[in-house]
C-alpha cells in the first residue's frame, strides 16, 4: 500500500501546475477527495499509478516537472523499448540514462565505478531537488532494470542530496535499503558484477508490461509477498549469527524446501543470496554509522572468523572494512 504522504507528494506537483485539474485527476484515478483527509488512508498500487498517469497527463510530464525539461506523456514506453535492446545490464543503464538526459536535461545520471561499487549519480548543477524527485528518478529506472533482468537487483548503498522530509520516515527506506540524506551527491550503489547480466526480455513481454505500469514498478520488486518476503522478515527480526540454515528456514515457514527453492527461483533469488545481502547491508551501515570493531561487526553478522568477513567485504566493495569506514569518513569531512 501506497501511504498518503507519497500521495501529497504527487498532488503537490497538479497543485502546482494545474490547481485546477486536481477533481478531474482524482475522479480519472477513481480517487475519493474526502479520503485524502483521513490519517490513515493509503493507496493500493493500481490506484496510485492511475492517479500517476492522470497527473502526467494533466501537466504533460511523467516526472512530475522535476526535471530542467518536462518528460512527455509516452517517454517511459519509449525508455523501455530503446533498453530492451541492451545487451546487458551496463549496457542498459548507460542507454537509459542517456534516454533520460536527452528527455529532462537534469538531473543527469552517470554509471561511475567507485569503491568497488556500480554506482548510479545524479549530477546536478542546481540546488537539491525534493527528495520525492529522487525517489521517482531511482523508482522508474530501478523498476526498468529488474524487469529487464528477471530479478531484484540487491542495493548496497542508497543516498540522496538535501533533507529528510520532516516527520516522514517512509522517505528513510528505499526498497529494503536504508537512504542516507545530507550527501554531497544523490546516488545508488550495488554489485558490479550485476553489471553482466544479459538482457532477456521480448517485445511481446514489454507490450505486457507497459499495460501494468506504472503500478508494476512500484511495489514488485520489494520484498512485500510470496517466500522472498517471508524469509526477508525472518532474517530482519534474527540476528544474522542466529540465522537458520536453508532447512531450517523452510520448517520455520512451515514450506517444503522444494517448495521454497522454486519460489525463490522464480524470483531470481536464492536463500544464500538474501543472506549476502542482508550481511551486506549491516556491514555498511554499521562501519558508516557505529564504532563497532571489525571483529565485533563480523562476530555479529556470523562469521566464525574475522579473516572470513574480510574475504566477503573485499568481495562486496573491492576494498578492506577499515579503509571503507576510513574512506567513507574522509568523503564526509
Amino acid at each position: 500500500m501506497i501511504g498518503s504522504g507519497f500521495v501529497d507528494d504527487a498532488l503537490a506537483a497538479l497543485q502546482q501546475y494545474a490547481p485546477a485539474k486536481t477533481d478531474s485527476a482524482l475522479a480519472a484515478a477513481g480517487i475519493n477527495a474526502n479520503a485524502l483527509l483521513q490519517p490513515d488512508f493509503k493507496l493500493d498500487a493500481a490506484h496510485y499509478a492511475r492517479l500517476w498517469l492522470a497527473i502526467a497527463d494533466e501537466i504533460q510530464c511523467e516526472f512530475f516537472r522535476f526535471g530542467q525539461r518536462p518528460m512527455p506523456p509516452g517517454s517511459f514506453a519509449m525508455l523501455c523499448h530503446a533498453a530492451l535492446s541492451s545487451d546487458n545490464l551496463e549496457h542498459a543503464i548507460r542507454r537509459s540514462l542517456r534516454f533520460f538526459t536527452l528527455l529532462i536535461g537534469e538531473p543527469k545520471g552517470e554509471l561511475i565505478l567507485r569503491d568497488g561499487l556500480a554506482v548510479i549519480v545524479l549530477r546536478e548543477v542546481s540546488p537539491a531537488r525534493p527528495a520525492f524527485a529522487y525517489r521517482t528518478f531511482f523508482l522508474i529506472l530501478y523498476g526498468v532494470l529488474c524487469w529487464l533482468v528477471k530479478r531484484r537487483l540487491p542495493i548496497h548503498d542508497i543516498g540522496f542530496r538535501g533533507t529528510p522530509p520532516a516527520e516522514r520516515p517512509d522517505y528513510l527506506d528505499f526498497f529494503g535499503t536504508r537512504v542516507r540524506f545530507f550527501s554531497q551527491e544523490t546516488s545508488l550503489a550495488f554489485d558490479p558484477a550485476l553489471l553482466s547480466l544479459k538482457i532477456h526480455r521480448s517485445k511481446a513481454a514489454l507490450r505486457q508490461f507497459l499495460a501494468q505500469a506504472p503500478a508494476n514498478i512500484l511495489l514488485r520488486y520489494r520484498y512485500d509477498r510470496g517466500s522472498a518476503s517471508a524469509i526477508h522478515k525472518m532474517l530482519r527480526e534474527t540476528p544474522p549469527a542466529d540465522w537458520p540454515d536453508f532447512a531450517g528456514a523452510a520448517k520455520i515457514l512451515h514450506i517444503s524446501e522444494p517448495t521454497l527453492r522454486r519460489h525463490l527461483q522464480a524470483d531470481g533469488m536464492s536463500y544464500s543470496s538474501l543472506k549476502e545481502e542482508l550481511r551486506r547491508q549491516y556491514a555498511l551501515s554499521w562501519l558508516q554509522e557505529s564504532d563497532k570493531s571489525v571483529g565485533v561487526i563480523a562476530a555479529e553478522l556470523g562469521y566464525a572468523e574475522p579473516s572470513a568477513f574480510h574475504r566477503a567485504f573485499k568481495k562486496w566493495t573491492g576494498t578492506s572494512p577499515a579503509l571503507y569506514r576510513s574512506s567513507r569518513l574522509e568523503r564526509e569531512i
